[in-house]
């Protein structure tokens, strides 16, 4: 046992001590030297091959409100025209509720549903996407992937002779977009936080919009996070931890950007307020289906039922209340019902695998196999999982 740890000890220093020759690379964004694991167009292909899968693993993308949606893109490549780093950068709102934000490698970004209804202004919705874009920019979701690498890599070594570094990279490698979204759900560090809100805030005055939002928007963080509102720390108080360091760093860097300006900046809420105007008018809709979903994760299957009406009542435009109003009815093992609410979700959104998922096992159960071998072969295509698979592989057996 000794043996081993000093093996996967010594091949880790040997293989440290490689890449530290060879892979430093000066940070773009704040120009320190960095170890780095992963090529620019290594980043951009994990970005690329991870950003719809981490877009499915959440609500789907949001596709209600496709002015809002051309909207956020314009203000994030607003942002991005100014970033110290180019990249093919994108940006997409997700159908969720929970108030959220990411950014993958390469540029990839997206913003919850859930997070642009408790924005004030274009200047918040800036900082917010300012944030990400550092977080791509300057590396800090790539090294998240890297981090994964070096203990994949010291991991695989141990119990099998060591190959050739380079073979060993190149298994590494050709496996590394499956590790791109893990960084998702895990915190980033301290010191990758106040680097995206100081260079986040730079960004915003580049763009023209006033860093100040981004001293209000840490305010509001810190506030929910000292009310431990759940919904908020599940989201993006879990992933971007607030503190009042980051508020009185980002108040330090708005005042030395304000004494430095050139030129006017705005705070746009007025503008923000009329392009948030029809998804604003849904939340009561919205609120009540994010009720029954935790009624039914509770298993009140009766009160979720009751709840989902209620939202349908207020509006039939959104495929989240149709979906988990598919959710609850295969739940009370109404797969009529099943059917024809996920049948109506797909109908506003056919991008999105669960609607395909649950119309599928609502069809299976409905003896309509054709019907959910489509649908599963659907879901499948958009999103792999074991459920769809399992399912598959039942309806395709001999009878």
């Amino acid at each position: 046992m000794k043996n081993i740890i000093r093996l996967r000890f010594l091949y880790l220093a040997g293989l440290l001590a490689s890449l530290g020759l060879a892979g430093c690379a000066v940070n773009p964004v704040t120009g320190k030297n960095e170890l780095s694991l992963l090529s620019e167009a290594q980043e951009i292909n994990i970005g690329q091959n991870q950003y719809q899968p981490s877009q499915q693993a959440q609500g789907g993308p949001y596709v209600s409100d496709p002015a809002l949606s051309q909207y956020v893109e314009d203000i994030g490549q607003q942002l991005a025209r100014v970033a110290d780093r180019r990249l093919p950068y994108e940006f997409v709102i997700i159908d969720d509720s929970t108030p959220n934000a990411w950014a993958l490698p390469g540029g990839k970004i997206a913003i919850n549903r859930g997070l642009l209804t408790r924005l004030n202004s274009e200047a918040e919705l800036a900082a917010v996407l300012s944030h990400e874009i550092i977080h791509a920019a300057a590396r800090h979701s790539a090294k998240s992937v890297e981090r994964n690498i070096l203990l994949s890599t010291v991991i695989s070594a141990a119990g099998s002779a060591i190959e050739t570094q380079n073979d060993r990279y190149a298994s590494v490698f050709e496996n590394g977009a499956q590790l791109g979204a893990q960084f998702i759900v895990s915190s980033y560090g301290r010191e990758a936080e106040l680097e995206s809100d100081a260079f986040g805030m730079v960004y915003m005055q580049r763009a023209g919009f006033d860093p100040e939002a981004a001293v209000t928007l840490q305010e509001t963080f810190v506030a929910l996070s000292k009310g431990r509102s759940g919904s908020w720390l599940d989201g993006l108080l879990a992933s971007h931890p607030p503190s009042q360091e980051r508020v009185q760093r980002n108040q330090q860097t708005a005042a030395r950007l304000k004494a430095g300006r050139t030129r006017d900046v705005i705070q746009g809420f007025d503008r923000y307020q009329s392009k948030l105007d029809r998804l604003s008018s849904l939340s009561p809709a919205y609120d009540l289906g994010d009720q029954a979903a935790a009624k039914l994760s509770a298993g009140e299957l009766d009160d979720a039922a009751a709840l989902i009406r209620q939202a349908l009542t207020l509006t039939q435009s959104e495929a989240y209340l149709f979906g988990l109003a598919g959710q609850i009815a295969l739940a009370r093992e109404d797969a009529t019902a099943g059917e024809q609410f996920f049948a109506q979700a797909i109908a506003i959104n056919n991008r999105h695998f669960r609607y395909y998922l649950g119309r599928g096992l609502a069809r299976q159960n409905l003896g309509r196999t054709k019907g959910a071998i489509s649908d599963l072969e659907q879901s499948q295509t958009l999103l792999p999982t074991k459920i769809a698979e399992d399912a598959l592989s039942a309806l395709r057996l001999p009878r």
